[in-house]
């Protein structure tokens, strides 16, 4: 059982790898996404606990091999929001992290930013995404979890201050949204073939 809904893409906290600058080659390693559980508000549907499954069947990496952006602040209205790019076929699963090389910019328009990056002055970085399927469970007494066991980073960027982890950006009139299939877990789907058969039971037994 399962429905469609419409999601904007959305942010979640990453990291630089501590003293992973590279200067002979000007690139840096962020780890873009360690799958930990975090609590989001809906508009429509209040507080869940969003929940990224990594694996190379769940984390959709093509974008991100193919040289996707890395972005000042995840701007992307301007070719000078762009300050470097994931190095083509770095992006990786491994222990459960998603791993990337970046390299940086030597434009002369992102010197500065960069040049904060290579000092360490500027060190959070955040990971735009889109989800494609989720699977909900709902937990009695708990507000709903929602396992993304499809989804598929776009973009890299470095932030001043990280995502907020719990923040869902409210659609508006000009945001792109896009179709996420909403699948009930296997357990919530075994309880309700369990109730049908129930019901069906006891309508044989009243037919009787």
């Amino acid at each position: 059982m399962s429905e469609i809904i419409r999601l904007p893409q959305l942010l979640r906290d990453a990291e630089v790898r501590a003293g992973s600058f590279d200067q002979e080659t000007n690139t840096i390693d962020v780890i873009f996404t360690t799958g930990a559980t975090v609590r989001r508000v809906s508009w429509m549907d209040g507080e869940f606990d969003e929940e990224l499954v990594v694996n190379a069947k769940s984390v959709r990496l093509d974008r991100l091999n193919a040289g996707a952006p890395f972005l000042d602040t995840h701007g992307q209205w301007s070719l000078g929001d762009v300050i470097g790019a994931v190095v083509r076929g770095s992006a990786t699963i491994k222990g459960g992290k998603g791993l990337a090389k970046i390299q940086l910019s030597n434009a002369p328009d992102a010197a500065d930013r960069v040049a904060r990056i290579k000092e360490g002055t500027v060190s959070n970085i955040s990971v735009g995404y889109r989800i494609h399927t989720v699977e909900t469970t709902e937990r009695k007494g708990k507000i709903p979890l929602r396992r993304v066991i499809d989804w598929e980073p776009w973009e890299i960027s470095a932030v001043p201050i990280p995502a907020d982890p719990g923040a869902q950006v409210r659609s508006g009139s000009n945001e792109a949204l896009y179709a996420c299939r909403v699948m009930s877990s296997t357990e919530d789907q075994n309880a309700i073939r369990r109730l049908r058969m129930t019901m069906a039971q006891r309508q044989i037994e009243l037919a009787r």
